[in-house]
């Protein structure tokens, strides 16, 4: 008696199981790959941080939004600063005068010298690199580090937009900067 053998099956449907499982591992590696290549680590930040001290123009003005999400609200901000010789001469937020440098605000009236009661060392590029470190520093829920980017400018080191957001939370913080150079003559006094 002979032996029926049964025709041999093809096995194509290995191959293809083994192609998505290769396409499934690349789709979930490749978005954490990118995001952890573009977080904000202390030494880019202190080499931003370095080229500010080096290149900062003495005179300078701010405006930057900053957006604050929570769970339940959002909040936004909007800040203009104005440097002048490398000090902090005026700030206003959102549209009201909370800084204003002694000397201006003596020849703008009493009324206007109470005003400036704000710290000048809050708000400036020297403040939000300040900002910056201290919220790299934090931790999120247990002991995970919190998500953190920003852009730097490649002159000078100004940062023109950061994002922070706290892991496991909706909590997100996102700053977008504008920095204008005014010439070394411009003075408000």
């Amino acid at each position: 008696m002979t032996a029926v053998l049964s025709p041999r099956r093809p096995r194509r449907w290995i191959g293809f199981f083994v192609v998505l499982a290769i396409l499934a591992a690349v789709a979930v590696l490749v978005p954490l790959v990118y995001n952890l290549s573009i977080q904000l680590h202390p030494g880019q930040l202190a080499q931003a941080r370095e080229r500010w001290q080096k290149q900062a123009p003495l005179n300078y003005d701010l405006e930057y939004l900053v957006r604050t999400t929570h769970p339940d609200q959002e909040e936004e901000d909007a800040y203009l600063v104005q440097v002048r010789s490398g000090q902090t001469v005026l700030v206003v937020h959102d549209n009201e005068v909370v800084y204003l440098d002694p000397s201006l605000a003596f020849a703008a009236g009493v009324g206007v010298l109470a005003l400036s009661s704000e710290s000048p060392q809050q708000y400036g590029v020297p403040a939000l690199f300040d900002a910056m470190e201290m919220m790299l520093r934090q931790e999120g829920p247990a002991g995970r580090r919190n998500f953190a980017t920003a852009q730097f400018d490649p002159q000078d080191g100004h940062p023109f937009h950061y994002v922070y957001r706290v892991r496991g939370t909706k909590e997100r913080t996102e700053w977008n900067i504008k920095m204008t150079p005014l010439p070394p003559a411009h003075s408000l006094r």
